[in-house]
């Protein structure tokens, strides 16, 4: 599988790492004349390496902005209103192969595992009196844990992908390296997580991979697994640690930065922006109003027996005599200073009360989900059946992780797609694999196309 040749721009003073935004990930010649072989070879280039690698992940084609709004849009949080067809096809369910922006998300995806990649395979073999054993350790843990966070957002998009395991040194790099299925995608995440958890100490940063982290991500696609015992298993690690805690109100967590609501929080400046609130505020407020609200979710927010505190996340003006509601999660327009919350607690509770409801302990699970309804300043509910409570772990999820990218990979691995969001065609529940992608690797042929496309 052909990928880029990444390479590093050391920032003298900061140690700060910018690879070329204008490279593809399909270049068949690198943009650049210097290999990842020759980048790391001391503490300092390791370090400059990983940041690169965090630097990556915030890219406004991944977690700063399209990333999750491909999700968001797909699902039923979002009413397109914009003029790029690129974002309406996902609001409609009818992407092509060929849409540009399915496209730079995949990319910028492989991007990260590139520079994880050149890590892991580079770190253990510096010789470097200033690089203690355990700073070594802790970058190959933070290297794997970002590539397990990359193949496990390829998969629950795409299914299963190339796994690309060596970092890029030529065009011809990836020879040879055929789609993986979900199941093997699965489990090369579960093993860089192991790898990961056994390297990485306790949580010190909000801003980078810890133990903890990794606690949260195992918890995370153990429920896509739908290994219950698992999940609550890992959720409780996270949970019993206290390292991060539930804090009121509810809005305090988007509004702030690095709060003890996250266990792994992308900080951005005015110099490196989150582009979240540019699509979701009014002109009034600086924005360009591409997509709003839908009505249902506007509904739930609303309904103080549902979105109680929540609803904060709605805003409103009236123009000529109508309401125009806007989404506010993201809301630092003039600095672009939003986080993109990778992991927060509150999803680990919603995560244990489901897993423990699917194993029929109906108090325990109904614990977790009004754990979460009581920072959002509304009354336990009490409730007989376990149907009826995961419906409403699926509608707390909804409003509690509102327009995080949840909600679509939730109607999905629940099979509930076609009930709430009308879509008969199951082939739609995959993206489609970049065409560009498909024409130019020759291990990924036309017959690796997800059906349908």
């Amino acid at each position: 599988m052909k990928k880029i040749l990444t390479n590093y721009k050391v920032l003298a003073l900061a140690l700060l790492v910018s690879l070329s935004g204008c490279d593809n990930i399909l270049e068949p010649e690198p943009r650049l004349d210097v290999s990842t072989a020759q980048a790391i070879t001391d503490k300092r280039s390791a370090e400059a390496a990983l940041l690169g690698a965090y630097s990556e992940l915030q890219s406004n084609n991944y977690y700063g902005f399209e990333y999750p709004a491909l999700a968001y849009l797909s699902a039923d949080e979002v009413d397109w209103s914009g003029s790029y067809n690129f974002y309406q096809q996902f609001d409609l369910n009818a992407i092509p192969a060929e849409n540009s922006s399915l496209k730079s998300v995949w990319s910028q995806i492989y991007r990260v595992i590139n520079v994880s990649n050149n890590l892991i395979d580079k770190v253990p073999a510096i010789e470097d009196r200033n690089l203690t054993e355990a700073q070594r350790q802790k970058i190959l843990g933070e290297a794997y844990f970002l590539r397990a966070l990359s193949y496990f957002d390829l998969g629950r998009a795409w299914g299963g992908v190339p796994l690309v395991l060596k970092p890029t040194i030529d065009k011809n790099s990836g020879a040879g390296i055929k789609r993986a299925t979900l199941q093997q995608t699965y489990g090369q995440v579960l093993a860089d997580l192991d790898q990961a958890e056994a390297f990485l100490p306790s949580l010190t940063s909000r801003a980078r991979a810890s133990k903890e982290a990794v606690w949260a991500l195992k918890a995370r696609l153990y429920l896509y697994q739908q290994n219950w015992e698992k999940a609550e298993e890992y959720s409780t690690l996270v949970i019993n640690s206290g390292k991060a805690s539930l804090i009121k109100p509810y809005s305090a967590f988007y509004k702030g930065k690095l709060t003890e609501e996250s266990i792994l929080e992308l900080v951005y400046d005015n110099s490196d922006r989150n582009s979240h609130a540019n699509y979701w505020l009014t002109s009034s407020k600086g924005g360009r109003y591409e997509w709003k609200p839908s009505a249902s979710i506007i509904q739930d927010l609303r309904n103080p027996q549902v979105g109680g505190s929540r609803s904060a996340v709605l805003g409103s003006q009236v123009d000529n005599g109508k309401e125009t509601v806007y989404g506010q999660k993201y809301s630092k327009i003039a600095t672009g200073e939003d986080g993109a919350f990778i992991l927060r607690i509150a999803e680990q509770y919603l995560i244990r009360a489901e897993a423990r409801l699917k194993q029929s302990n109906l108090l325990a699970g109904l614990s977790d989900l009004n754990e979460v309804r009581k920072r959002a300043d509304l009354t336990p509910l009490v409730l007989a059946d376990l149907n009826a409570a995961l419906l409403a772990v699926e509608q707390e999820r909804e409003v509690e992780l509102a327009f995080e990218g949840h909600r679509w990979f939730d109607l999905i691995r629940t099979g509930r797609a076609e009930t709430v969001l009308g879509i008969s065609d199951q082939n739609k529940f995959l993206f489609p694999i970049p065409n560009s992608e498909i024409l130019a690797d020759p291990d990924l042929g036309p017959e690796e196309q997800n059906p349908g496309y």
